[in-house]
């Protein structure tokens, strides 16, 4: 039976979008190897946006809408190709695929309320290493209904490096490092939890000296805050060894340092600085960005 037939997203899949572009076989090889350590299905997910190419539409140029290789509407050669190819480098994960006729980033986030995980793509976008957050990606991100992998263009796709994730005390990053555990629980990998300062001011001066009572009794405090979240966790999750790293710098800028050696960096869609409504904090958005190996953004549960 083919399993591609009837479009339906196993409960738990891994979902990953696809494109024809060159950056479905990191995404998809991400994605595969996600699938097949943690025991759940994988489904590649090929939207395609009838009502875009419609309007594009020009009588008078006399263009029409696109074909795939055998004339089939949307492609469906791409998506077949890939679900056949899929299932020969996993064969002991069950794949599927569907090809819903509507735009990539409503296929997403359609698909992330039955699945454990949504996985995109990102474009490099200059040699400066920023990475394009194109609509599906950034969409994804903000309004998923479980945790995003976006993967940029040229990251390794099953990265042995430790697992990053940053901490704040909010309770997004809490949501983030409990993800964060379970994931380097499940690949034996390292833990780094990182807490950030900028300026603190110590009986009315400024904290500049590394080594000082001030600056001790500052690095103290936040890393009371990161303990709070960390040492439950540790509990949960004997088997890992979490490092918790207090730096004064950007959160932004210390953790993309890290992600060149990162396998993955883990994110709540926002911190601290977070306002009511904001569906993706500044931080987020400036490490997605700039960072050079896979992140995983998590929304924190709902709360009344």
């Amino acid at each position: 039976m083919d399993e591609r037939e009837g479009d339906a997203i196993p409960d738990g899949a891994v979902v990953v979008g696809i494109g024809n572009s060159d950056r479905d076989a990191e995404c998809l090889a991400w994605a595969g190897h996600s699938a097949q350590r943690s025991g759940s299905p994988l489904h590649i997910l090929h939207a395609h946006d009838l009502s875009a190419e419609l309007a594009a539409i020009d009588p008078v140029a006399g263009n029409a809408i696109s074909l795939g290789p055998d004339g089939d509407l949307g492609n469906t050669r791409l998506l077949d190709d890939t679900v056949a190819a899929a299932r020969e480098r996993w064969p002991d994960v069950r794949v599927t695929g569907s090809q819903p006729f509507v735009r990539p980033e409503q296929a997403l986030i359609d698909a992330s309320r039955s699945a454990r995980l949504v996985v995109v793509g990102a474009a490099r976008e200059s040699v400066l290493q920023r990475f394009g957050l194109g609509r599906p990606a950034l969409s994804a991100a903000m309004h998923a209904k479980c945790p995003v992998v976006i993967v940029p263009q040229g990251s390794r796709a099953d990265a042995e490096g430790p697992v990053v994730v940053g901490i704040d005390g909010s309770t997004h990053s809490q949501a983030a490092a409990e993800r964060a555990f379970w994931i380097a629980d499940l690949r034996r990998v390292p833990l780094i939890a990182i807490t950030t300062w900028n300026v603190e001011v110590v009986d009315g001066v400024v904290v500049t000296t590394p080594g000082t009572d001030a600056w001790n009794a500052v690095e103290a405090k936040y890393r009371a805050v990161a303990d709070k979240v960390v040492e439950p966790l540790r509990t949960r999750y004997p088997e890992v060894d979490c490092t918790v790293e207090v730096l004064r710098s950007s959160p932004a800028k210390a953790i993309v340092e890290r992600s060149a050696d990162a396998g993955l960096i883990v994110m709540g869609t926002r911190g601290r600085g977070g306002f009511r409504g904001m569906l993706l904090g500044s931080v987020s958005q400036q490490v997605l960005e700039t960072a050079t190996c896979p992140m995983m953004v998590v929304h924190a549960p709902s709360v009344s």
